[in-house]
């Protein structure tokens, strides 16, 4: 059982790898909603996060791993509704549940947390981290960007639709914020300093992206990434077993 107030890194993946998490405006601002409404619902302290076209990361702090799966449970189920509203997919949305690792220590949660923010650049999807479409948090850990996306009431929606009501959407919208918690090795820091330690990993990532790049490996770039169709998968999907 891990120890309170505990930091998981928690991986998430779609059903048979399909890009149900295609990145688009419309799905960032719906995802971003859904995660800022679950941060304002459960005492969880979120510190990475980034969303692929089939899987997400996020590394988290929570008080108990009840609080863990309590987060998890709502966000996956609402990413899953508005995702599968938008790109209209009608079946499982999820595959196997989501996978939770504690980290142990502080250099495996520095190293975890380049790991996330080189997603696109390991896969050779983009050049740089900041290229990657869809959501993540690389402006908000290097620059302060503000995280912002909108959750709808699709309950209080629906209640009015079967008594009759046809309101706009933007009735049911509420905006959110995702605030970003300091990793917990780094909280020491200030935030300037902070900013420092993640604007190196990045720099570090590009400069072994285009060394790969040099070394024959094509880029794809953000167009083929924004061309993928939702309901597709790739040829070969990863396979990692289960953590433990």
């Amino acid at each position: 059982m891990p120890r309170p107030n505990s930091t998981f890194e928690i991986t998430t993946r779609t059903v048979h790898a399909r890009f149900l998490l295609k990145p688009s405006r419309r799905l960032n601002e719906l995802v971003l909603g859904v995660i800022g409404r679950a941060l304002s619902l459960y005492p969880v302290r979120l510190h990475l996060f980034v969303v692929a076209s089939n899987h997400m990361h996020m590394i988290l702090t929570a008080p108990d791993i009840r609080r863990v799966s309590e987060f998890m449970r709502y966000v996956n189920s609402n990413i899953a509704r508005e995702a599968g509203r938008l790109y209209r997919w009608r079946e499982k949305f999820w595959g196997r549940r989501y996978s939770s690792i504690v980290i142990l220590d502080e250099q495996k949660m520095l190293e975890r947390a380049r790991y996330l923010l080189s997603h696109g650049c390991k896969e050779g999807l983009v050049l740089r981290p900041g290229d990657w479409p869809g959501v993540n948090c690389v402006g908000a850990l290097t620059r302060g960007k503000k995280l912002r996306g909108v959750w709808y009431d699709r309950s209080l929606q629906y209640e009015a639709e079967r008594a009759g009501r046809k309101e706009p959407e933007a009735s049911y919208a509420t905006s959110y914020d995702v605030e970003l918690s300091p990793l917990p090795c780094l909280e020491h820091l200030e935030e300037a300093q902070r900013r420092a330690v993640f604007r190196g990993m990045v720099r570090e990532i590009e400069l072994e992206t285009r060394k790969m790049q040099r070394g024959g490996r094509r880029v794809a770039g953000r167009k083929v990434v924004l061309s993928q169709r939702p309901h597709d998968r790739p040829e070969k999907p990863a396979r990692r077993p289960r953590p433990l």
